[in-house]
């Protein structure tokens, strides 16, 4: 089955938002930077390809997922593929990676119920290889990155290869 996309809209229009507009919605796909696997690429997409599989369907109550997924937005997707820091100071995995969001969650989840108006926290979902048993891509659900978010993931760069 196959299917038309719409028209991309223009560069220009698209890479800056104007002040009145939110900022883009984007998904965060993250792999151990110091993992020891030395797979192929095909199989690390396939990795992340569940992962973000998985973030969305855990997320889909989400008003931001919703968005992110819905008919009209489907050409206008945007990931950022990240590795978490190998070495340093700010070395982590993607197990500690997955608490540090976990505990970002849950201080969320306990200001929603006090009443307070805060902004999104983004569910996440670490994906662990079966049978290996290795944590290889942990996926966090459309988001416009949060400040929360941005100081947990300061540490993490672009994967460029």
């Amino acid at each position: 089955m196959s299917t038309t996309q719409p028209p991309a809209a223009p560069a220009a229009a698209a890479s800056t938002p104007s002040p009145t507009e939110p900022t883009p919605l984007a998904m965060q796909l993250i792999i151990d930077g110091s993992s020891t696997l030395n797979w192929p690429k095909g199989p690390w997409m396939a990795q992340s390809a569940h992962a973000a599989i998985s973030a969305i369907q855990i997320s889909l109550s989400s008003p931001l997922t919703q968005h992110y997924v819905s008919a009209a937005h489907l050409g206008s997707m945007h990931k950022v593929v990240l590795q978490t820091p190998a070495t340093g100071k700010a070395q982590m995995d993607l197990h500690q990676l997955a608490a540090r969001l976990s505990e970002a969650r849950k201080v969320y989840e306990e200001a929603v119920s006090a009443g307070k108006e805060e902004e999104e926290f983004p569910q996440h979902y670490l994906w662990v290889e079966q049978p290996e048993g290795v944590a290889t891509c942990l996926a966090i659900a459309p988001n416009r990155k949060p400040a929360a978010l941005k100081k947990i993931l300061r540490a993490c760069t672009l994967v460029r290869d």
